[in-house]
Parts: structure tokens; C-alpha cells; sequence
């Protein structure tokens, strides 16, 4: 075979691997949007939107970012497009009829909606629901063990919007960073609606991603965010209960401490229990269909302090248990 035809053959070879790696990093993403609260007018205006997958295209100027109503007569709008992974930022216009124009934004001012993408996704919005910055901190210096010099510091839960609950590791954008070297303190900034939030904090260790090293108390803590902007300040591990309030255990839980199998009474309006270690590793799930009460066989755990972790639909209620 001729030098110039390997030489094509390899370009040829390079080419399509590049183009497979390029075509990983791209996922259809759908926006919906309810304009139910807006003034906007469907006889005079249109939807478009804009972005940074858009190059902030002046809206009405292109339309493939012209959104449709989900059927005649709706006022819920939806476009979906292709986009690279990593961070998104967009928002929506109304235009009138024919034109192009910024005036017709959400709201005024370039914070705009902040999105991580790492999969295909919906994106279900409210016209005008403005995010706000808000800043988590938490303080690691009690953390045992913790080695700055392998592990990173991430924060997951219902915050990770589109992707509620990203395994940590997964999505480097909620990688937190010290605030200063040496400060044992790590901190990220996000962009989130006025709402409830449940989240927690989990070491990655040698960037392998995963969900055994999280804060050491089962219960997930909770945010409401309700203002422009604000700074969360946490200290791992110390968790008072859901959404800031007293954690107060309403469950049976007998025998304590249990040698083979735990009983957990009351439960009909339990959905799951789950039961962690002292390291904050999840050791056991049990779903639960309607039933007065739960056993739970615990035989295999290892002797030492468990936490157990019920939910029920007004949030979760946490409790310890010794296996001996």
C-alpha cells in the first residue's frame, strides 16, 4: 500500500474519532415555558429565545429558536434543540409579529437562566421566574477523615437542576473550591428559582465519582430560597433536620440495639427507608408499599452505629439504631 494512501487512511481515521467524541458531548435539551402569568399576546407576539447555545442571537433574528405552543390554544411553549455539555445560559423573549427585538425579555439586566448539562434533558420554566445567586459554604475542618491533596468537595441534591441528585463527581460544575488555601473551607455559587431545596455535601476521592462518601447523618439538608441573593454557611456533618427544622423521630423503632432483624412500626405513610453508616455510606434500602410496619433484616451489618433515614411525603425523619 502507497505512504500517501496510509497517510489518508490515518486523517481519515482521526477525522471520525474526533467527529464520535464531538457527537458524545452534544444532548437534546427541550424548553418549556408557562406563560400563563406573562401579557404575553399570541395574535400580535411570538416566543423566541436566546442564549450562549444561541451566540445570544437577537431574538426573532433566527428561527430555529422560535418556540410553538404544545398544542392550539396553550399557553405552555416549548423548542428543542442540540447542545454542547457544560454550562447553558438562555432566556425568553416576547416579539412582536414579524420583528426582532430585545426589549421583550423576561426581566431586565444579563443574569440570565444557568443550566449544567451532562444528558438529555427538560427544562420546565415559569415566564419571569428570576433565579437568584445563591452561595453555599461549608466548613470542613472537622471532617475525619478528609485529605485535601485527593479529595474535592461536592454539593448534589435537588439544586443540581435538571439533574436532580447528580451523582457526585459527575458534573464538575458543582465542584466546590477553598475559599483560601489552607481554610478548609469550600464554596460554590449557584443559580437557583424562589423554591424549596434538599441537598448535602460528599468528598470525591481521587475523582472517581460516587455516593459512599457523603456527610455522616442520613438526613439531607434544606433551603429555602426566597430572596435575591444569599450565602448558606455549613459545618459538615452537622445536620438539624429538613428545611431548617427540628428533626423529630414520629416512627417505632424497636429493638435498639438489634442483633438480626429491626422492626419499624406506624409506617403507612412511609415510601422508603433507607439505613446509613457512620460515614454516611448507604447500606440498605427497603421500599414500603402501605404497610403498618416494616422489618428490616440487619443480620450481614457490621456491629457498630447505623442511621436510618424514613421518608414519608412531608419530607424525612431521622433516627440511630446500634447493631450488636
Amino acid at each position: 500500500m502507497k505512504k500517501s494512501t496510509l497517510k489518508f487512511l490515518a486523517i481519515a481515521m482521526i477525522f471520525f474519532m474526533g467527529s464520535s467524541v464531538m457527537a458524545q458531548t452534544q444532548y437534546t435539551v427541550t424548553f418549556l415555558v408557562d406563560l400563563t402569568t406573562s401579557t404575553f399576546d399570541p395574535a400580535t407576539d411570538e416566543i423566541f429565545m436566546s442564549g450562549s447555545f444561541a451566540d445570544w442571537a437577537e431574538p426573532g433574528s433566527d428561527v430555529a429558536y422560535f418556540m410553538e405552543p404544545t398544542e392550539v390554544g396553550s399557553m405552555l411553549y416549548t423548542l428543542t434543540v442540540t447542545i454542547d455539555s457544560g454550562e447553558v445560559q438562555y432566556k425568553y423573549f416576547s416579539v412582536p409579529i414579524g420583528t426582532s427585538s430585545w426589549d421583550g425579555g423576561e426581566w431586565t439586566g444579563t443574569d440570565n437562566r444557568v443550566a449544567q448539562l451532562s444528558g438529555d434533558v427538560t427544562f420546565e420554566n415559569v415566564w419571569g421566574n428570576r433565579p437568584h445567586i445563591i452561595t453555599f459554604n461549608v466548613d470542613m475542618n472537622n471532617a475525619d477523615p478528609f485529605d485535601p491533596a485527593t479529595d474535592a468537595v461536592y454539593v448534589t441534591g435537588t439544586i443540581t437542576i435538571g439533574h436532580d441528585w447528580a451523582q457526585p463527581g459527575t458534573i464538575a460544575a458543582y465542584e466546590m473550591t477553598e475559599t483560601e488555601a489552607g481554610s478548609m473551607i469550600y464554596t460554590i455559587d449557584l443559580s437557583l428559582y424562589a423554591q424549596e431545596y434538599a441537598y448535602k455535601y460528599f468528598r470525591v476521592i481521587n475523582g472517581e465519582a460516587s455516593w459512599d462518601y457523603g456527610e455522616p447523618v442520613a438526613s439531607d439538608r434544606g433551603v429555602l430560597v426566597d430572596t435575591v441573593a444569599a450565602v448558606i454557611d455549613n459545618v459538615w456533618g452537622d445536620i438539624s433536620g429538613i428545611f431548617g427544622e427540628p428533626n423529630v423521630f414520629t416512627y417505632s423503632m424497636y429493638p435498639n440495639p438489634v442483633v438480626t432483624v429491626l422492626n419499624i412500626g406506624n409506617t403507612t405513610d412511609v415510601s422508603q427507608i433507607d439505613i446509613f453508616d457512620v460515614t454516611g455510606k448507604l447500606v440498605k434500602t427497603v421500599e414500603v408499599v402501605l404497610a403498618q410496619q416494616v422489618t428490616i433484616d440487619v443480620a450481614e451489618l457490621q456491629t457498630g452505629v447505623y442511621i436510618v433515614n424514613v421518608h414519608n411525603d412531608k419530607g424525612v425523619q431521622t433516627s440511630k439504631f446500634v447493631k450488636n
